[in-house]
């Protein structure tokens, strides 16, 4: 892990020698819960959630485009890079899309699951510019590709302004919803459309204290409500516990 972090490091100090700028849409997700689920449960419940999460995630990435995945523990990142200004939609609803798949996946997962699950997945999304990093042979067994920036950290800090089976989207996210309603907040068959949602008084609260956010974010960052998914999501039994 330290070798991995000061090879980040450096290249993000180079980043005109190893990487270059790209926009990108990032898909920030953690299980509510997890930690001190883990240490109620036996090792074999918490290596098969994990490795049933490492199966789920890849299959969304097949679904949507081959996202770029990075796993961390309880938790995952999707990003998608844009190419042109034109990919924004494509790369958005693909994010969309898919969150709203974890969530519906991980319902169904939690009620077949033969024992108690965490509480659900928050999700933060963010759209913005980071650095593409395409780390050197000599600092890396292998020459991956990784992604440094703002949006990340954005997408990070939006997953815990959301409670198990919520969304949260920074206020760029926001703006692009809000510009092309037809497009993002449609109905997509009938019974089913996506919603924004002004945030609660505590996690406004929440959201003016959190390091790492600009004030944009912090003030008009919105909840994202999948509405045929509402009552049944939250009929589940992890989202009761």
């Amino acid at each position: 892990m330290y070798k991995r972090t000061s090879a980040l490091r450096l290249a993000t100090q180079s980043h005109q020698r190893f990487g270059a700028r790209s926009r990108i849409v990032a898909m920030f997700a953690d299980m509510r819960g997890f930690s001190n689920w883990s240490e109620t449960q036996p090792l074999d419940h918490v290596a098969d959630l994990v490795k049933l999460q490492f199966g789920y995630v890849m299959q969304l990435c097949d679904d949507y485009e081959h996202p770029f995945q990075k796993f961390l523990g309880d938790g995952f990142v999707l990003l998608w890079e844009l190419e042109s200004e034109e990919d924004l939609p494509r790369c958005l609803a693909s994010a969309l899309d898919a969150t709203f798949d974890l969530h519906k996946g991980y319902a169904e997962l939690a009620q077949s699951l033969p024992y108690p699950a965490p509480t659900g997945y928050g999700v933060g999304i963010s759209i913005g510019e980071a650095i593409r990093i395409q780390l050197e042979p000599h600092l890396s067994a292998a020459s991956e590709v990784d992604f440094v920036g703002y949006p990340l950290n954005c997408a990070a800090r939006m997953q815990t302004l959301a409670s198990g089976f919520g969304t949260a989207l920074c206020a760029s996210t926001v703006v692009a919803l809000q510009a092309d309603p037809e497009r993002y907040l449609r109905t997509l068959w009938p019974g089913f459309g996506r919603r924004l949602l002004t945030p609660p008084q505590d996690m406004l609260d929440r959201a003016a204290v959190t390091k790492g956010l600009k004030p944009a974010d912090r003030e008009g960052f919105r909840h994202l409500s999948f509405v045929d998914g509402e009552d049944w999501l939250w009929r589940t039994p992890a989202v009761q516990q």
